[in-house]
């Protein structure tokens, strides 16, 4: 089944909640002094992999949200042609979804 507006909408707000909860990461460095911060994340490898962990993971999240966005464009683009070129839109782009939380 492809992806409806709605579902790449969903798995959108999914990546920018895994986005914003990493990101946390960042909100407790900017909080730090640079000594705390050194000390934290470079006196170990502990704490030098928790930073590039994390850091990976911002990189990856958002490589993920870019793309979902450019996914969702050109699915915008493709309804607003197809329902231009008098197709029926509704039957070609709804999709009933089954999900449950």
């Amino acid at each position: 089944m492809a992806d409806t507006l709605g579902s790449l909408i969903d798995k959108l707000c999914t990546v920018d909640l895994k986005m914003w909860n990493n990101q946390e990461i960042l909100y407790e460095i900017r909080r730090m002094t640079f000594e705390e911060y050194k000390e934290k994340y470079f006196d170990s490898d502990e704490g030098a992999q928790e930073l590039w962990d994390g850091l990976k993971k911002a990189c990856d999240l958002n490589i993920q949200r870019n793309n979902l966005i450019d996914e969702i464009d050109k699915k915008v683009v493709s309804i607003v042609k197809s329902a231009l070129d008098g197709n029926n839109v509704e039957e070609k782009f709804i999709q009933n979804s089954h999900k449950t939380y």
